[in-house]
């Protein structure tokens, strides 16, 4: 059904892997974009890739979905911009449903059945509700019930701090507050109450007005940027190069907490959803996938009275995790 004339021109860029054939939603509202496509091979013509105009797609192994944003900011037009990841979409579904210790909803497979149940097929739904806001966001996520690779965490500083030495080394918070201060002051008292908060507000997904998405960008990049130049990636891990990258997800907390606070707009929070598998699969497979799924939720379910979070035992398990796992930590897909 086409939209009314006077409808407002919503885009939402969907961040896609370039090694990954993900079911794409079969809505006009979703622009899938190939991140890094500059290092795309394959050139799927099926995808808009982030490699034209004025890009930066050779930055995607440090600024990973940024480049999507970036892309869209300087080459395309609309009246909402959004982002979300190829795993990772707001719902719009009527309803709400339990989230997991991260604030966001988990669902084993993006599929068309698992679409129509977040809303996502849905265009003119989203379109009317997008269209009431200035700003779409997740609903943010309790720092205190976040699972860390050690302790517990009462602040959102204290929550990036625990990551140190696996995502990146803390200082470089430390290093974003002194940029904020010289590039763009008036987010600083922001930055230190965001960070001196319980509610972490992250994962880089939203729907925004023209107004608040120019603002957004301009907040954000000049810093990264910066991190990026001072980066000193020599022996870095993977995970370590895409400081950057954490550091526009800890800028785009600070932006919400801003604007949020301290500005007159309006707001809806909804919940953000992560899929587990965004393949298309056979029958077979899919059933095989659930499978495994639902073992994995019903395992973690069962020991978590044995291991319950903050405890030693629990700390003692996750050292042995992190320790084995640090090299292929891939959490930012």
């Amino acid at each position: 059904m086409p939209m009314p004339c006077d409808a407002p021109d919503i885009k939402i860029f969907v961040s896609r892997r370039i090694d990954l054939d993900s079911a794409a939603v079969d809505n006009p509202l979703y622009v899938p974009v190939r991140c890094g496509a500059v290092f795309d091979p394959g050139a799927d013509a099926r995808f808009q890739g982030d490699d034209t105009g004025d890009n930066i797609s050779q930055k995607r192994m440090s600024f990973c979905e940024f480049t999507v944003q970036y892309w869209a900011w300087k080459n395309a037009q609309a009246d909402y911009y959004g982002l979300c990841h190829y795993r990772r979409y707001l719902s719009f579904a009527p309803r709400e449903y339990r989230p997991g210790d991260h604030g966001l909803v988990p669902c084993a497979v993006l599929s068309p059945r698992t679409m129509r149940r977040f809303g996502l097929l849905d265009r003119e739904n989203m379109a009317a509700e997008i269209a009431r806001y200035d700003l779409v966001i997740p609903q943010p996520a309790a720092v205190e019930r976040m699972p860390l690779p050690h302790g517990t965490a009462k602040t959102v500083r204290q929550l990036w701090e625990a990551h140190d030495g696996l995502f990146f080394e803390k200082k470089v918070i430390d290093r974003m507050f002194s940029l904020i201060k010289e590039l763009a002051p008036e987010y600083s008292a922001s930055a230190r109450a965001y960070f001196g908060g319980g509610l972490h507000r992250g994962y880089n997904c939203y729907v925004m007005s023209q107004v608040l998405f120019d603002r957004l960008c301009r907040f954000q990049f000049p810093i990264m940027e910066a991190v990026e130049r001072e980066l000193d990636t020599a022996g870095c891990t993977p995970e370590m190069r895409r400081t950057p990258a954490y550091v526009g997800e800890m800028l785009f907390g600070i932006f919400l907490h801003h604007v949020i606070t301290n500005e007159q707009w309006r707001v809806s929070q909804r919940q953000l959803v992560l899929f587990g598998e965004t393949r298309a699969m056979a029958p077979a497979a899919l059933a095989r996938w659930y499978a495994t799924y639902w073992l994995d939720r019903l395992t973690r379910a069962a020991v978590k009275p044995f291991f319950p979070l903050g405890s030693n035992r629990r700390e003692a398990c996750k050292k042995v995790y992190y320790r084995l796992t640090r090299a292929g930590i891939n959490e930012r897909e």
